[in-house]
This record gives structure tokens, C-alpha cells and sequence, in this order.
């Protein structure tokens, strides 16, 4: 009985450090102490959180406006002098542009608050770009590849930064950045073992359908977003094999699965993706199949009102308890 009397008396303060870090709302804490039945805090601690609120949501946004000036500003220099740099200097500026992100994320406090972990995921994010861009041009300029074995190096280099950070930060911006690479990574490596055009297409699908089902089975989380990347992921691998036959049935049929389980599972984030694939596909599908005929805008006038009805559908029985 000692014990849990004193652990209730730590429990105001623990309350008041959890809404000073930002990890909580005042209401919040408020509820819990109610729930405890403890007592409210003086007004100033109140006060405090806030303030530690406000000071965080000012850091985050000065931190991304210094990274989009920093970026413009490297444009704008790299547009005047890139031409006449040698290949060791552009190595060193991508290079080193990279190198620079990836400390700043690791140099974010490791505070578990909100505005910390995301402005890591920011930094981390583009670290996988720059680190994706400087392997492009060690790939071009000093090895001397071409067409879809720059790509393939590039998506590799990216994809491995990318498994890396989303271990050391398993967060959503990391886990798309690798899925991402991922998909680049199988799109470069058939295109560089075959010249069919529209095969890397395949192994972008193939590689958006895998990580839908790790999705859909638990094994990659969140689950809704997952299902939501992975078939956007999924369609476009559809367009590029576009416009082939076989490409256009795929197209259709991925299309039409997309949308089901959406309304199956009651998802709009999932239906928005498979409203955006019906605009990019059918256009180009039903062109293909019915050439100058009114077959193709009936057929996109039928495919709008079944999509405006679904999300409906999907609205009225997500309000239901």
C-alpha cells in the first residue's frame, strides 16, 4: 500500500512534465488528473506547456523554411556554375549537401515530441534524395554508365540509405522513402536486363501489389496509409506498361481491385488513390480499345458516377458507429 501511495503522489508531476514536453494537451491532462482524481495544477503550469507548444511549432518552421531557402539558394548556384564545375567538385557539393541533411538529423534532439521526430523524417528524407542524386552522378561522370544502370545505381545507393534510417526511425517518411527506392531499384534492374519497354512497368506493379499485402496482413504499419502508397504504387506501374494490350487489362483489372476493397474495407484514402488511377487510366485505355468512338467518354461518364456513389457509400458508413 506504501508503494502505490507513493507512486500516485508522482503522478501530478509526471502529468505536468508530460505537458511541458509537448507529449500532451493541457485538456488532456486535465482529463487524466480527473479520471485520478487528483487535483488541478496552478494556471501556470498550463501556461508552460503552451509555451513549450509554441516554442517547438516555431522551431520546426524556422527549420524548414532555413532547409527550402538553403535549397533554392543551391539551385540557383548550381544552375550558374554547374556547368563549368569539374566532376570532383559536383561529387563534393551532392555529395556533401547529403552528408550535411543526414547530420542534421541525427544532431535533432532525441526528445520522443512530435515536432522532433518529424523534422528528423523531414531532413532524413531528403538526405535519401541527395544521397540518391550524388550516386546518379558518381554512376555518370565517374563510371561511366548510361540510361537504366545510372538509375539502378542511383535507387540501389537510396535504398540502402533508406532501410538504414527507417530502421534507426521507423516512421512513415522512411518507410516510403525505401518502398520508394525499392520500386525504382526493380524498375532499373529490368530495364537493364531487358529491352522491352514496358516490363519495368511490370516490376513496379509487382512491387506496389508485394508491399500491399505485407500492408493488408499487419507485417508493415500504419496499415491504411500502407494499402494507400503501395496501390498508387501499384497503378502507376500500370501506366508505364501502357500501351500494350496485356498492359491495359492489367491496368483495368488493378483499377477495379483498388476500388473494391476501398469499399469493402470502407477506406476513402484508398479510394481517392483508385479515383486518381481511374483519371490517369481510363483515358488512355479506353482511347486505345474504342479509337474516335463514344464508347470512351460513356464509359469514363459510367466509371465517374460509380466512384461520386462509392465515396459516398464509403462517407455515410464511416459515420456510423
Amino acid at each position: 500500500m506504501r508503494a502505490s501511495t507513493d507512486e500516485r503522489a508522482a503522478l501530478p508531476a509526471l502529468i505536468d512534465r508530460w505537458v511541458a514536453d509537448g507529449l500532451i494537451t493541457s485538456a488532456q491532462a486535465g482529463r487524466m488528473r480527473g479520471d485520478l482524481g487528483l487535483t488541478e495544477p496552478a494556471p501556470v503550469t498550463g501556461r508552460t506547456g503552451q509555451g513549450h507548444r509554441r516554442t517547438a511549432l516555431v522551431v520546426e518552421a524556422l527549420a524548414y523554411l532555413g532547409g527550402v531557402i538553403v535549397l533554392v539558394a543551391a539551385s540557383l548556384i548550381a544552375a550558374r556554375y554547374w556547368g563549368s564545375l569539374a566532376d570532383g567538385a559536383r561529387l563534393g557539393i551532392a555529395g556533401g549537401a547529403a552528408a550535411a541533411l543526414l547530420l542534421a538529423g541525427f544532431g535533432v534532439p532525441e526528445a520522443p515530441r512530435p515536432a522532433n521526430v518529424r523534422l528528423r523524417a523531414v531532413l532524413w528524407l531528403l538526405a535519401t534524395a541527395g544521397t540518391g542524386g550524388f550516386f546518379a552522378l558518381f554512376a555518370d561522370r565517374v563510371l561511366r554508365f548510361d540510361g537504366p544502370a545510372v538509375g539502378l545505381t542511383a535507387s540501389v545507393g537510396a535504398a540502402t540509405l533508406a532501410a538504414l534510417l527507417w530502421w534507426r526511425l521507423p516512421v512513415l517518411a522512411q518507410q516510403t522513402a525505401f518502398f520508394v527506392a525499392i520500386a525504382l531499384v526493380a524498375a532499373t534492374a529490368v530495364a537493364q536486363l531487358v529491352t522491352r519497354p514496358h516490363l519495368p512497368g511490370l516490376a513496379v506493379w509487382g512491387t506496389g501489389v508485394v508491399w500491399f499485402l505485407l500492408g493488408w496482413f499487419g507485417k508493415v504499419k500504419p496499415r491504411r496509409p500502407v494499402l494507400a502508397l503501395a496501390a498508387a504504387v501499384a497503378l502507376t506501374g500500370t501506366l508505364m506498361t501502357l500501351p500494350t494490350g496485356a498492359g491495359g487489362v492489367l491496368a483495368i483489372c488493378t483499377l477495379v481491385a483498388v476500388v473494391v476493397v476501398a469499399v469493402v474495407i470502407r477506406d476513402l484514402l484508398l479510394l481517392v488513390v483508385g479515383a486518381v488511377g481511374a483519371l490517369n487510366i481510363l483515358p488512355a485505355v479506353i482511347t486505345e480499345w474504342f479509337p474516335g468512338q463514344l464508347a470512351a467518354p460513356l464509359v469514363l461518364l459510367a466509371v465517374g458516377t460509380l466512384l461520386v456513389v462509392a465515396a459516398v457509400y464509403v462517407a455515410k458508413v464511416r459515420e456510423k458507429p
